[in-house]
C-alpha cells in the first residue's frame, strides 16, 4: 500500500512538474509574439527621405511619409523589398516622373526603384574599383550623368534602358554636386577641401558640352565647391562654396552664373552654405547656413542672404533640405551627431516652432516630394 501511494504521489509530481513546464513553454511562446509586416505605403502625395547612413556600415535606409495619413515608415526600401538592402553609402536621390534614382557610392551602384510603390525595378552598377557615384542629374528621358568623387570623373547613363552611355568622363578632382541645362552639365569640383586643393581645377565647376561631353569651359573662384543648382527655367546656375578649413578667417559663398553664356552674376559671402533647394515659385533660393536656414529673394537685385529659421539647438547638425513643391514648408534633416538616429523637422520660413517632426534613419540627406 506504501508503495502504491509512492508511486501514486510520484506520479503526481511528474505530471505537476511537465504542466509546469508546458505552462513555461506556453508563457515563453507568448511573450514572442509573430510580428505582423507593415503594409507598405503606396500612390503619390508623400515624400522620400534617404539616409546615407554610416560610411562602411551597410545601413543606407529610405524612409516614407504619406502626406494623406501623416504617417512615415522607416527603412521603407526593405519593407518593400525584403531580399534587398539599400547598400552603402546612400549620397544622392533624384525622381524622373514615377521613377526613383539612388546614388549609392561604396557599393558602386545606382538603385533604381518605382516610386508610387516603392518597388525595385533595376540597378545600374558602375564597373570602376574608384567609381563611386556621388550626386545625379538627368537630363532628358535619355540621358542621366552621375558624379564620381574618387575617380575624378562623370558617367553618362540611360535612365530609361538602366545601361551605361559612357563609363567615364574626366573632370576635375572629387567632382560632387552636379546640374545641367538642355545644352550643358556643371560638374563641381570640390577638391576635397584642403585635401586636394592645389591640383589643377579644384575649386571650380566644369561646364561639359551634352551632346559631345567635351568641357567647353571651367567656372573659377569656387574654393571647396560642394553644391550647384539650377533654376527651373534653366538659365542659372547657382554654385555653393565653403571655402578651405584651413583658412579659418575665410568665408565661403554663392555664385549666379548664366547658363547659357557662362558669365558670373552676382555672388554672396557667408558661412559654409549647403543644400540648396528653390521655394515653390522658383524666386526665393533656400539654403542651410551656420546658424539654420537662410534664403537669397533673387528677384530683388540687391537680394541679401536673410534668415529663414534657427537652430535652437547649437550641437545638432541640420545636413540637409527640402521645400515643399507647393506649401514652401522646410523640411530639414537633423543628423544629430552623425552616428545615431536622425530626424526630419517641418517649418514654415520665420516660424519659431516645428510644424512636425519625426525620426527617420542614419544621416538623412536628401528629400525628395513626389
Amino acid at each position: 500500500m506504501l508503495n502504491r501511494t509512492r508511486f501514486f504521489c510520484a506520479n503526481l509530481l511528474s505530471r505537476a512538474v511537465f504542466l509546469a513546464m508546458l505552462f513555461f513553454v506556453v508563457q515563453s511562446c507568448r511573450q514572442a509574439p509573430i510580428i505582423a509586416p507593415i503594409t507598405p505605403i503606396v500612390g503619390f502625395d508623400g515624400v522620400y527621405i534617404l539616409c546615407e547612413g554610416l560610411w562602411r556600415q551597410d545601413n543606407a535606409t529610405l524612409s516614407r511619409f504619406d502626406s494623406a495619413k501623416e504617417i512615415v515608415q522607416n527603412d521603407y526600401f526593405a519593407s518593400v523589398n525584403p531580399s534587398l538592402r539599400l547598400g552603402d553609402t546612400a549620397n544622392d536621390m533624384v525622381l524622373k516622373g514615377d521613377t526613383l534614382y539612388i546614388a549609392v557610392s561604396t557599393s558602386r551602384s545606382i538603385e533604381i526603384l518605382q516610386a508610387s510603390s516603392g518597388k525595385w525595378l533595376g540597378r545600374i552598377r558602375l564597373d570602376g574599383m574608384k567609381q563611386e557615384p556621388r550626386c545625379l542629374s538627368i537630363v532628358n528621358d535619355t540621358t542621366a550623368f552621375c558624379t564620381n568623387l574618387n575617380d575624378d570623373s562623370v558617367t553618362e547613363f540611360n535612365p530609361r534602358t538602366f545601361t551605361i552611355r559612357t563609363a567615364r568622363i574626366p573632370v576635375g578632382p572629387a567632382p560632387e554636386g552636379i546640374a545641367a541645362s538642355n545644352r550643358y552639365v556643371f560638374v563641381a569640383n570640390s577638391g576635397f577641401g584642403d585635401f586636394r586643393a592645389s591640383e589643377p581645377k579644384a575649386g571650380t565647376v566644369s561646364v561639359l558640352d551634352v551632346q559631345t561631353k567635351q568641357e567647353r569651359r571651367t567656372l573659377t573662384g569656387l574654393p571647396n565647391v560642394s553644391d550647384i543648382a539650377m533654376n527651373r527655367q534653366k538659365t542659372r546656375l547657382y554654385a555653393a562654396y565653403r571655402h578651405l578649413p584651413s583658412k579659418t578667417d575665410s568665408l565661403g559663398g554663392i555664385a549666379e552664373f548664366d547658363a547659357e553664356t557662362l558669365q558670373e552674376l552676382r555672388r554672396w559671402r557667408m558661412k559654409s552654405p549647403l543644400a540648396l533647394n528653390f521655394s515653390a515659385t522658383g524666386d526665393t533660393l533656400f539654403y542651410v547656413g551656420d546658424g539654420g536656414v537662410d534664403f537669397l529673394a533673387l528677384r530683388q537685385v540687391d537680394a541679401k542672404p536673410t534668415s529663414a529659421v534657427r537652430k535652437t539647438d547649437k550641437n545638432v547638425v541640420w545636413y540637409g533640405l527640402g521645400v515643399h513643391p507647393r506649401s514652401s514648408a522646410l523640411w530639414i534633416c537633423n543628423a544629430k551627431d552623425y552616428s545615431s538616429q536622425g530626424e526630419i523637422i517641418v517649418m514654415q520660413t520665420g516660424g519659431s516652432a516645428p510644424i512636425r517632426r519625426f525620426d527617420v534613419g542614419i544621416n538623412p540627406n536628401t528629400i525628395v516630394f513626389f
